[in-house]
């Protein structure tokens, strides 16, 4: 059978061991071809084919639910439900999703961008299933590193009091040091743990010794543990975590042995509560240079498969704005020891790489634990340190309470640098970052600001360190503006105050962050129109520039707000409130991201389609006031 002739995940069913490992070597030829050609998750996906096609050899999809954590690694899955002719479309407009998404296929049982949250989804299934006297399985796949995220640990203490609820957890482990060593002996010793004489010697031996004459039905201290005790001899170390939590630990298990993990499965769908398997994967596996490098090729953009090397760009673009970040900190730390690093298992994507390879005594990564990452920061300001945190925009929602609680509440000194805020392009609607404007303002005693570009992100970083109070700066993905940068001797922003960036009477335009050099864009193709429009760098949301904002709203009559960010409480909404607060009651015209999910596509082709272009924008502003004769509006 060939891979293209797969549209149901059941059609391999009954197939030999070979057949399934040539479909494998199809997967990876298809993932590789795609991936270096359009970019896209490459390690994640090539670590699982074995894993996959072994776990649906034992299920039934049309009744069985899979959940897999993140979904990055539901690469295999995709190509084997239906979706290899379109798999060349993988995170393009209108094309197969990176991640899964319940409305792409019936198959995608659950849809996640974020990571740890497969053992609750999966959790819940099953309960739902007793609940309505159902008879189907539930398996949640998670990697190893999503088990750092309290919420997998959450689940797992649920699920570990519940003996009679049937779940398969899936451990898919790629980080060898983690591991027991993969052997005969440690196959051996699971196989005989879960043999049944091993099994019926566990559950009798303390009954067959109660009843010995001499004991008179009581087990003396020395004995009440021998149940327990014999399991110990057959599971390792981190098996018997699990098993102390209430799971029945198997494993570990060649994740590239097929034969080996259907064995596995079989046994473990027969047991009737939670289970975990623990099999062990090589992230990359079967591309020499993702093996190698497992982080820089957990994603990649288009790639020469020959040699593994991004295509180079056909023009010098400038630093991105991580990267600048990234080289800044450096500088900061250099010049104050109390300045330290955090990240929460982002270090590459935020630019925290540059402060761990410099300062390594500075830098701190806490895995994916977003709410102990800010909760650690403010522990770290309360003994005088000022932490910064680089976390993604869409990452730093998973953290909204200690935001609140444990930084703001208690008006620590901790920065927020939020990378990837607004629109982020292929990862679609799970990781635009457009949400942040809207759940910061809001929250007590922060500083909230967005550079319009990296010259202004380095004196942002500046100004909140000097900050006695909790601070947070967004940056949006990708390269710069082209800014003139300086090594060093940043001068600080003053807290709360604007930048007028052009002078005009027919329109006020007051953008913010990424927006402000659109926003300048737009008001050239607006002077081509005959309307001179006022634009004004806003810097910070929070707290605004009243005395800037506000005469000129007056003067002028009709202002425009621009964010890249959701309207719903965001930029805009702050603008119009201000202006409502002090009686200048004027038409505000708000641009951004309208109450809707941004999928898939390039970041362009996504403003697009929300109309964020500079001339999309020209051409609302004029439809919205119609006529732009100058207007004077009173106090």
């Amino acid at each position: 059978m060939h891979l293209s002739e797969l549209t149901h995940p059941n059609q391999l069913h009954g197939l030999s061991t070979a057949e399934l490992e040539a479909i494998a070597r199809q997967i990876r030829e298809r993932h590789l071809e795609v991936v270096s050609t359009s970019g896209g998750h490459l390690g994640p996906g090539l670590g699982v084919v074995e894993l996959t096609l072994a776990l649906y050899q034992t299920l039934d999809l049309d009744r069985d639910r899979v959940v897999w954590d993140v979904g990055h690694q539901a690469y295999p899955h995709k190509l084997i439900t239906g979706r290899y002719n379109q798999f060349h479309t993988l995170r393009q407009k209108d094309g197969v999703a990176g991640y899964l998404k319940r409305c792409e296929s019936s198959f995608d049982h659950f849809g996640a961008g974020h990571a740890s949250t497969s053992i609750s989804a999966a959790l819940g299934m099953a309960l739902a299933r007793d609940q309505r006297g159902e008879d189907f399985k539930c398996v949640a796949v998670i990697g190893d590193g999503s088990l750092t995220g309290g919420m997998a640990l959450e689940a797992i203490n649920h699920a570990g009091h519940l003996p009679k609820t049937r779940l398969l957890v899936v451990l898919n482990d790629n980080d060898m040091s983690i591991s027991p060593p993969v052997g005969a002996l440690s196959t051996h010793l699971n196989r005989m743990r879960h043999s049944k004489p091993l099994q019926f010697l566990q559950d009798n031996a303390e009954e067959a010794i109660k009843h010995l004459p001499f004991l008179h039905g009581e087990l003396p201290p020395e004995l009440k543990n021998l149940k327990e005790s014999m399991k110990r001899l057959a599971v390792p170390k981190l098996g018997a975590v699990f098993e102390e939590l209430g799971f029945t630990y198997m494993g570990p298990v060649d994740g590239h042995d097929i034969a080996g993990m259907i064995q596995v499965f079989q046994q473990a769908h027969a047991h009737e509560g939670p289970v975990l398997v623990h099999v062990a994967t090589t992230k990359g596996k079967g591309y020499a240079y993702a093996e190698e490098d497992q982080v820089g090729y957990h994603a990649q953009s288009a790639f020469d498969l020959a040699t593994g090397k991004a295509y180079p760009s056909s023009k010098p673009k400038p630093p991105s704005y991580s990267k600048v970040f990234g080289q800044t900190l450096v500088k900061l730390c250099e010049q104050d020891p109390r300045v330290v690093g955090i990240t929460a298992a982002m270090a590459t994507g935020t630019g925290l790489d540059l402060l761990e390879k410099a300062r390594p005594h500075q830098y701190f990564d806490v895995g994916i634990a977003e709410q102990h990452a800010v909760t650690m920061a403010a522990g770290m300001a309360c003994e005088g340190l000022r932490p910064i945190c680089a976390i993604y925009s869409t990452f730093l929602q998973r953290a909204y309470d200690q935001l609140i609680h444990d930084v703001g509440i208690q008006n620590l000194p901790v920065t927020f640098v939020m990378d990837r805020a607004g629109i982020v392009g292929a990862d679609g609607p799970t990781h635009q970052g457009q949400y942040d404007i809207s759940y910061l303002r809001c929250v007590p005693n922060f500083t909230v600001m967005a550079p319009k570009d990296e010259a202004e992100l380095q004196r942002m970083m500046v100004t909140c360190l000097q900050h006695n109070g909790p601070t947070a700066l967004r940056i949006p993905r990708g390269e710069g503006e082209g800014a003139a940068l300086m090594e060093e001797g940043w001068e600080p922003l003053e807290i709360g105050r604007g930048e007028l960036l052009a002078d005009g009477d027919d329109l006020l335009i007051v953008a913010y962050g990424a927006m402000v050099y659109p926003a300048m864009a737009t008001a050239g193709l607006l002077q081509e129109q005959g309307v001179r429009a006022a634009v004004i760098n806003a810097r910070f949301l929070r707290p605004m520039d009243e005395a800037l904002i506000l005469p000129m709203a007056r003067r002028i009559g009709r202002v425009v707000t621009m964010e890249e960010g959701c309207l719903a409480g965001g930029f805009g909404a702050a603008v119009v409130e201000t202006l409502n607060d002090h009686d200048v009651l004027v038409p505000v015209h708000r641009i951004g991201i309208p109450d809707q999910l941004v999928d898939h596509a390039t970041p362009d082709q996504s403003k697009q389609a929300l109309g964020l272009t500079p001339a999309q924008m020209a051409d609302s502003i004029l439809k919205r006031f119609g006529s732009l004769r100058r207007q004077t509006v009173g106090v």
